[in-house]
């Protein structure tokens, strides 16, 4: 009697456990897999218990196939919960539950030809040898198979649970213990089992288990934090996440991150990550120097860049002390070409399409500063078009719009791809010549205004002619001169050329005295 009360216990105990778990955590795997293994404890326990207060061999028959119910579902759903607990949870498919489910499905039909083949349970009886009938049978090959089955299960999640304690941080480690813990008891029950005990002592040790767990939870909230937070924000998170402990070994990742590093794989956890990232010195680097601003990489995945914003901060505890490092991994390839568009745009003319003033003065003064610095040539090009005001005038000013464009077009086909064209205001351009002498600015002034020349524009019938004054001056470094000083050069040489009749290509250089000297 006192057996079948303990065993009544653990059945009310374990299944009240078993739908606390379940209200408490109905999003999370690993607490569907825990109420799963500890609700089929309580229905073994109960029919044992059951089993145990039957008087004939129909009864105990009864009891005995309602306990396979519970008992073959125990063994799987532990390695389930173990693999769901332990971060192995992606291996879990519905594929390798079907196989983890093939031999406890025919070891349960087995079990229900209990008083028909009996192949589970060979020549069933009651041995009324002690103080009260109890059913027994003799032991065949399918009573084997369950128990290397429930024995390898049980190997396996046991392995898993110290492979945690051995990778967890200082943090997870007491969570590790209570896993570890609660699969000592199931150990016990298995070898008191094999040994012949006269009383199944399973359905208690596995109970007892089921307890340990349940402490762990209420007190560590094991099941509450670590498996519903992976499921909800860590797994499912689109920023790609890394969690290292103090001793810079990587403890887990989510997979975003295995998108940023196609190499990660399950074997990276606990191993260093200075080993791992090795070919990613800015990554290490702000690991080592605990840098926590925020820094932008460039990755490249299959050929293409892909932009990420990479944050570095510390972990705490409650207590305020260091248990580890989150990194986490945030793409903004579209944000950063949307801005790049964004500011090209903003450099640009609105109507010819070159690059305008602003753009222009800040890429010139930096080229200035280089040449200034480090030595090297530079060339300007001022030009206006003459008599701009006559085809407005003229023409109308969709007409004087056209030529712009028309002049934009043809100055930008005739110079090389390091040179910056840019249209100053009204009807100027300029255009900067990196590493270009002024003679050899002055030859490609010429060509270009041969091309406006004999450029062929018509508008509305009529043919627009369109002529070109341009003045060059140039610079090395030995000159120190600043960006206004060679717009005046320039803006000197253009109105020389003017002053001239137009259409031609004037040169201006300075001088110590700081006159002007012209060369047509």
């Amino acid at each position: 009697i006192p057996i079948v009360i303990g065993l009544f216990l653990i059945t009310a105990t374990t299944l009240i456990l078993a739908i606390f778990i379940w209200i408490k955590n109905s999003s999370s795997r690993a607490a569907l897999y825990l109420a799963i293994c500890i609700s089929a404890t309580a229905i073994y326990s109960f029919g044992y218990g059951m089993e145990l207060l039957s008087n004939t061999l129909k009864d105990a028959m009864f009891w005995v196939r309602f306990q396979h119910l519970g008992i073959d579902i125990i063994a799987p759903s532990w390695l389930l919960f173990a693999l769901a607990t332990t971060g192995f949870e992606k291996q879990i498919t519905r594929k390798w539950i079907i196989i983890l489910s093939i031999i406890p499905l025919g070891l349960f039909l087995s079990a229900q030809t209990l008083g028909w083949l009996n192949l589970f349970h060979q020549n069933p009886r009651m041995d009324i040898s002690g103080a009260f009938p109890i059913f027994t049978y003799d032991r065949n090959l399918f009573n084997y198979i369950s128990a290397a089955y429930y024995s390898v299960c049980l190997l396996i999640s046991t392995s898993l649970f110290a492979l945690m304690l051995f990778r967890s941080s200082k943090a997870a480690r007491r969570q590790a213990m209570v896993y570890l813990l609660g699969s000592i008891p199931p150990w016990i029950g298995l070898v008191a089992y094999s040994l012949g005990s006269v009383y199944d002592s399973t359905p208690f040790t596995l109970g007892i288990g089921g307890i340990i767990l349940a402490i762990g939870f209420v007190q560590l909230r094991i099941l509450d934090i670590l498996p519903l937070a992976r499921d909800i924000v860590f797994e499912k998170l689109s920023t790609g996440v890394m969690i290292i402990d103090t001793d810079y070994r990587i403890m887990d990742y989510n997979p975003a991150l295995e998108k940023v590093f196609p190499h990660l794989n399950l074997n990276v956890k606990n191993q260093s990550v200075f080993d791992v990232f090795s070919d990613y010195p800015t990554l290490l680097k702000t690991i080592r120097d605990h840098n926590e601003e925020r820094i932008e990489m460039m990755i490249e995945n299959n050929g293409s860049p892909t932009y990420y914003r990479t944050s570095f901060n510390a972990m705490h505890n409650r207590r305020g002390k260091q248990i580890g490092f989150i990194i986490s991994y945030y793409e903004f390839t579209n944000e950063k070409h949307l801005v790049e568009k964004l500011e090209k745009l903003a450099a640009l003319d609105g109507l010819t399409g070159v690059y305008n003033r602003p753009y222009f003065d800040q890429y010139a003064t930096k080229e200035i500063n280089r040449i200034n610095r480090y030595g090297g040539v530079i060339s300007m090009i001022y030009l206006d078009i003459d008599r701009f005001k006559t085809i407005n005038d003229t023409y109308g000013h969709p007409a004087g719009d056209l030529v712009l464009t028309k002049v934009a077009e043809a100055l930008s086909n005739n110079i090389r791809e390091s040179d910056v064209l840019a249209r100053f205001g009204g009807e100027e351009f300029v255009i900067l010549l990196p590493h270009t002498d002024v003679l050899a600015a002055r030859a490609l002034g010429e060509r270009l205004r041969y091309a406006l020349e004999n450029m062929n524009l018509v508008f509305d019938g009529q043919d627009i002619p369109v002529r070109a004054s341009f003045g060059i001056t140039g610079f090395t470094a030995g000159n120190k001169l600043g960006l206004e000083t060679i717009y005046r050069l320039a803006d000197q040489a253009m109105y020389h050329a003017k002053e001239q009749g137009g259409n031609r290509v004037c040169l201006c250089l300075h001088t110590d005295s700081n006159e002007p000297v012209y060369i047509d």
